[in-house]
């Protein structure tokens, strides 16, 4: 189990293409890369279906590679990095939603 306590982003943020609030979502059991995971026990993930990026992905992935996906915005809550996600459907990484109690979100 990685320990969380010493990351940087604790509270939610902000989208910064849609200014929704994101959603602390458990990582897939897959990564792209080395192979050495995410490092991190959750991340932050925007899920508005009307986010820009994650609206005009679609077109951008069938255009440029001939896939039907589209991506949201991500933060790593370790250090901070935002980055981009590929979703295959509306409800891809919906699985790993973190529900958070009241106490949590006052914080």
């Amino acid at each position: 189990m990685v320990s969380t306590e010493n990351y940087k982003i604790k509270k939610a943020p902000t989208c910064p293409h849609c200014k929704q609030k994101m959603t602390k979502t458990v990582p897939p059991p897959y990564s792209i890369g080395e192979g050495f995971g995410w490092g991190v026990s959750y991340f932050w993930i925007c899920f508005n279906d009307d986010c820009a990026l994650f609206v005009k992905g679609w077109e951008h992935m069938k255009e440029n590679y001939g896939k039907s996906a589209s991506y949201r915005f991500m933060c790593l809550p370790d250090n901070g990095l935002t980055e981009t996600i590929a979703v295959f459907s509306h409800d891809g990484l919906r699985g790993g939603i973190v529900e958070e109690d009241k106490g949590e979100e006052e914080e």
